[in-house]
C-alpha cells in the first residue's frame, strides 16, 4: 500500500506533498498558538471589561442620586451606559423582571453571527459567564454580564484574514514549486529517456547541458559516455563488416571448391559405377548379381552426397543470387523450408519489391528469413509462421521525400521467448547485420504468445548502386 501511494509516485509529486503536508503542521500549530492567545486575551479583555463597567455603573448611580434622578433610572441609564463594550447591562424591577439597559441590541449574537461555532466555543473564555451585581438605591439590582461576541468577532476577522493570507502565500510556494521542480528535474527525466535510447543501441543520443550546476555534470558524463559508446560502436561494426567479408569469401571459395571439385569426383564415381555394371551385365549371370548389387550401393550413396552437396553449396551461399529476381529468390527459400518440415504451414506475402537491392541488402534479408523460420521451428515448435516483405515509405525528415525502406515481419505461433531468456547467437548476429545496413531489428516476443520480428532496412542507397558490386559482404546467420 505504501509503494503505491508514495513511492510509484513522480519525485516532484512526494516533494510536493511533503512541503504541503509541513506547511499543513506549521498552520496547524500557528492556529492552534493564535486560538491559545486570543482565548487568554479575550478573558483578559472581559475582566477589564466587566471591572470598568462595575466602576462606571457605580459612578453613574452616584451621580443620579445625587441629582434625585434614581426613580428615572431606567431612562438615564441607557443614555449614561451605551458607550461600554464587551459587557451587557440589565435592570431588575419591582416584579423581579429583567430588562436590558445596555446595549439595547443583542450584541454578542449580532456580533458573532458571522463566526463559526467551532471557533466561538474554542476561543470563548469562562469569565464571560460570570456576574456582577450593583445594588440601586431603592435595593433593586443592575446585573452586568461580560459579552464577548463582538472581541471574539474582530479575533475572527483577523483569524480568517491570515488563513486566507496563508492559503495563497502556500499557493503561491506550491506554484513556485512546481515550476522550479519541473526545471530541475526535466533534466533527469531527459537522462532517463536518453539511458533507455541508450539501451535500445542508439548511441548518438545526446542531451541538453542543463543550467543547473549539478546536473550539467552529469548530462556532460552522460554524452561522453555516449560519446564513447557511439564511437565503439562504430569501431565495431567496421570491424563486423570486415570479419563478414572475410567469412562471405571464405564461404564463397567452400562452395566453388565444393561445386568444382566434389561435384565432378561424385559424378565420376557415379559415372564408373555404371560403367562397371555396363561391364558387369557381359558376365556370366551368376557373377552379375553381385556386382550389380555393389554397384546398386555406390550409386545410392553417390545420389546422396550429391544431394547433400547441393544443400551444403545452397547454404553456404544462394545459387540464384544476384542472377534471379529477389522476390522469386525469397520464394524459392521459403518454399524449400516448407518441404522440408512439412508438419509446419509457412505463409509468405511478398509486396512490392524492385529485382535487387544490392547483395548486401539481398543477403541479410535472405539469411534473417532462414534464421527465423530456424528458429521458430527447432526452437519455438510453431505450427504457422507468416512472412511479410515488401517497400514502405518511410518516415519523412524536413522537407525531403520520404526514403524507402525494405520492411520484413515474421511471426509465428511457437512457445515464444522468456523474458529471463538471454538473447541467442543468431539474435544478436541477425540485430548487428541489419544494424549495420542502417536498419532496426525489433523482437517481441512472451512465453505462449509466439514471437515477432520486424526488419527494416533503407534501401534508397542500395538500389542506386545495386548495378555494382559492393565491397561488403553479409554472411549467414545460422
Amino acid at each position: 500500500m505504501l509503494q503505491k501511494l508514495w513511492y510509484d509516485r513522480p519525485v516532484r509529486t512526494q516533494l510536493l506533498i511533503a512541503v504541503g503536508a509541513i506547511n499543513l503542521l506549521a498552520a496547524l500549530v500557528a492556529g492552534a498558538v493564535s486560538i491559545f492567545n486570543t482565548r487568554t486575551a479575550t478573558q483578559v479583555e472581559m475582566e477589564a471589561s466587566l471591572e470598568v463597567a462595575q466602576r462606571f455603573v457605580g459612578a453613574t448611580l452616584k451621580d443620579l442620586a445625587a441629582q434625585n434622578k434614581l426613580d428615572q433610572l431606567d431612562q438615564e441609564l441607557p443614555l449614561q451606559l451605551k458607550h461600554l463594550r464587551h459587557v451587557r447591562i440589565m435592570f431588575m424591577d419591582e416584579t423581579g423582571n429583567l430588562t436590558i439597559v445596555s446595549p439595547r441590541t443583542h450584541a454578542d449574537s449580532t456580533a458573532t453571527r458571522y463566526v463559526p461555532a467551532w471557533y466561538a466555543a474554542l476561543v470563548r473564555p469562562q469569565v464571560a459567564e460570570r456576574s456582577v451585581r450593583v445594588m440601586a438605591g431603592d435595593g433593586n439590582p443592575i446585573v452586568i454580564l461580560g459579552e464577548p461576541g463582538d472581541e471574539i468577532a474582530e479575533a475572527w476577522q483577523d483569524f480568517s484574514s491570515l488563513a486566507i493570507v496563508w492559503l495563497a502565500l502556500n499557493a503561491v510556494v506550491l506554484a513556485v514549486l512546481y515550476v522550479v521542480l519541473g526545471r530541475v528535474l526535466n533534466p533527469l527525466a531527459s537522462l532517463s529517456k536518453g539511458m533507455l535510447q541508450l539501451e535500445d543501441g542508439h548511441y548518438a543520443t545526446r542531451l541538453k547541458p542543463s543550467k543547473v550546476k549539478e546536473l550539467a555534470v552529469i548530462t556532460n558524463r552522460f554524452n561522453t559516455l555516449a560519446g564513447a559508446l557511439d564511437t565503439a560502436r562504430e569501431e565495431n561494426s567496421r570491424l563486423y563488416r570486415q570479419l563478414i567479408t572475410v567469412q562471405e569469401e571464405e564461404r564463397r571459395e567452400i562452395a566453388n571448391e565444393l561445386h568444382d571439385e566434389a561435384g565432378p569426383c561424385l559424378f565420376g564415381i557415379a559415372a564408373n559405377a555404371s560403367s562397371i555394371q555396363t561391364i558387369a551385365d557381359r558376365l556370366p549371370p551368376e557373377r552379375t548379381v553381385e556386382i550389380s548389387r555393389r554397384v546398386g550401393e555406390i550409386l545410392s550413396i553417390a545420389e546422396r552426397l550429391k544431394a547433400m552437396n547441393r544443400a551444403l553449396i545452397k547454404k553456404l551461399r544462394p545459387g540464384p543470387l544476384g542472377r534471379v529476381k529477389f522476390a522469386e529468390l525469397i520464394a524459392e527459400l521459403t518454399a524449400g523450408l516448407q518441404g522440408r518440415h512439412p508438419d509446419t504451414q509457412i505463409r509468405t506475402q511478398l509486396g512490392k519489391l524492385a529485382k535487387s537491392y544490392g547483395e548486401p541488402v539481398d543477403l541479410t534479408v535472405y539469411r534473417c528469413i532462414q534464421e527465423a523460420i530456424t528458429n521458430a521451428i527447432r526452437h519455438g515448435q510453431a505450427q504457422n509462421i507468416a512472412v511479410h516483405l515488401g517497400e514502405e515509405k518511410g518516415v519523412v525528415n524536413g522537407g525531403g521525400r520520404a526514403p524507402v525502406e525494405l520492411h520484413l515481419t515474421i511471426a509465428d505461433d511457437g512457445k515464444g521467448i522468456a523474458p529471463s531468456t538471454p538473447k541467442g547467437f543468431g539474435l544478436t548476429t541477425m540485430t548487428e547485420r541489419v544494424r549495420s545496413l542502417g536498419g532496426i531489428c525489433e523482437v517481441e516476443s512472451a512465453p505462449s504468445e509466439g514471437t515477432t520480428i520486424r526488419v527494416e532496412i533503407p534501401v534508397q542507397k542500395q538500389r542506386k548502386k545495386r548495378a555494382t558490386r559492393a565491397p561488403e559482404l553479409v554472411g549467414e546467420l545460422s
